[in-house]
């Protein structure tokens, strides 16, 4: 979701278009967004057919490279309900409960204070296209608990939390993709927290 695909296509929106770009452009020269997207990233699991999905073994060294972090925003979810992997809601809060303790413990260099977390809970899975009901089989219902499921990792984790749902929902070619007017929404639901939470 995050990497920006147009939905019902293999194409990217581009820069300026993506809810990382245009919440660069709410915050000013002043704020750094370091986007570090990738089609088809997972919480924790392992794409048998598409190698380097899994963002656990990607998190400690993109925090490094990228060190000092101010705030890390965590948006993944989506595609852990990939009919492949087998698991909900619950299984995928779980994997990103284990990304936030990543972030919570990182120390780049022993002056560093670990950066802040902004969990956000993924959008629901609605009105799946022909191209993505079998990739998705059964992640509608399942994309329901998300909600509940990240808010309790939030909470249990004592960092930031957000539900994307109340902001934002797929599109309806393809059910599952965010098309150019919910990254507008999503930039602009974020940008007040992301203020707060940098203390500016």
């Amino acid at each position: 979701m995050s990497w920006g695909i147009v939905p019902g296509t293999r194409q990217r929106h581009p820069h300026d278009q993506r809810w990382t770009g245009i919440l660069q452009q709410l915050l000013g020269g002043d704020v750094r967004v370091i986007e570090e997207c990738l089609n088809g990233r997972t919480t924790v699991w392992d794409d048998p057919f598409r190698p380097g999905r899994n963002g656990k073994d990607l998190l400690l060294p993109l925090l490094h490279s990228h060190a000092p972090i101010d705030l890390v925003i965590l948006f993944l979810g989506t595609n852990d309900l990939q009919a492949i992997y087998g698991v909900g809601a619950y299984e995928s809060s779980l994997g990103a409960g284990v990304l936030v303790d990543i972030v919570q413990g990182c120390r780049a260099e022993p002056m560093l204070a670990a950066p802040r977390v902004l969990l956000l809970a993924p959008p629901r899975i609605a009105g799946l296209g022909a191209t993505m009901r079998e990739k998705f089989r059964g992640a509608e219902e399942k994309s329901i608990q998300f909600t509940r499921c990240y808010a309790r990792i939030a909470e249990e984790r004592g960092c930031s939390f957000l539900d994307a749902a109340e902001f934002i929902q797929p599109s309806g070619v393809d059910g599952v993709h965010l098309d150019e007017l919910q990254h507008r929404q999503l930039a602009a639901a974020l940008h007040p927290r992301v203020v707060e939470l940098l203390g500016r």
